[in-house]
């Protein structure tokens, strides 16, 4: 953080459009290039370990008050302080997220950071922090997860996508092996979980207990939920060779994200 503050670039450098904010900042980037070398921890041990934030903020707003907090805040804001007012704010809505003239003023403080910041990543954070403060989290106009891309997807990251579905907690002890054979690609692949982990490889098993065949289309609703599997099988997208219980016991252990999640509220 501290090597963020007092980096500049020299003078004839940073006037060039290309160093400018315009895309990133270099505040960021001097992090994140410390987080990439070195990793997330700064070297201080009191960041190596701290509580969750809502820990944290629940044990900061019982020492000071949140009357203290919500002031500071304040005083914070009307001195142009829009970095520190969050700061002190945040603990006092991680604390108390029902508490809405915190909620209101950690907005404004947003608010002002936004249009007063070059870089429009930052400007786009800061001004939809204001705006979750302000009306709760709405529902994206969109999905970076759409068929289409997810149809797009190369088998392999197919696979690995499927992966961060499975709930380790629930995938623990179970041992199941199924082949996925892709007809329009003369393509086939074992897809092995045990000990929690979704693993994929590129030809059939000796050990599989179902096939599943069918074009590319029709497997990915299969892999993804494979509840999906016996309408697909009614329509003739697929054909499914072995024991069935294999895809519920699959089905059991993926999990659905919400990806309308609070980022600036617990």
């Amino acid at each position: 953080m501290e090597a963020a503050e007092v980096i500049e670039l020299p003078g004839e450098l940073g006037r060039k459009w290309f160093n400018r904010g315009y895309h990133g900042t270099l505040h960021h980037d001097a992090r994140a290039v410390y987080t990439k070398e070195l990793g997330m921890w700064d070297g201080d041990p009191v960041t190596l370990h701290p509580h969750p934030p809502v820990d944290s903020a629940t044990r900061y707003v019982d020492l000071i008050g949140p009357e203290k907090i919500l002031q500071e805040g304040q005083r914070a804001f009307d001195a142009a302080d829009y970095r520190w007012a969050v700061e002190i704010l945040h603990k006092l809505v991680f604390a108390q997220p029902d508490n809405q003239a915190a909620r209101e003023l950690q907005a404004d403080a947003y608010e002002q950071m936004g249009y007063q910041i070059e870089g429009p990543q930052w400007r786009g954070i800061f001004l939809t922090a204001a705006k979750e403060l302000r009306e709760g989290v709405v529902p994206a106009a969109f999905a970076t997860g759409s068929p289409d891309t997810i149809l797009a997807m190369p088998i392999d990251i197919l696979f690995d996508f499927a992966a961060v579905h499975v709930d380790g907690v629930k995938a623990e002890n179970i041992d199941l092996h199924i082949d996925f054979e892709f007809t329009d690609l003369d393509q086939t692949w074992t897809v092995w979980v045990k000990r929690g982990v979704l693993n994929a490889r590129q030809g059939a098993s000796p050990d599989t207990q179902l096939t599943v065949s069918g074009p590319k289309a029709a497997l990915v609703g299969v892999i993804l939920k494979p509840a999906a599997a016996g309408q697909l099988t009614q329509a003739g997208h697929i054909t499914l060779n072995g024991d069935l219980r294999a895809l519920t016991a699959l089905a059991d252990v993926l999990d659905e994200f919400d990806p309308n999640f609070n980022i600036i509220t617990p």
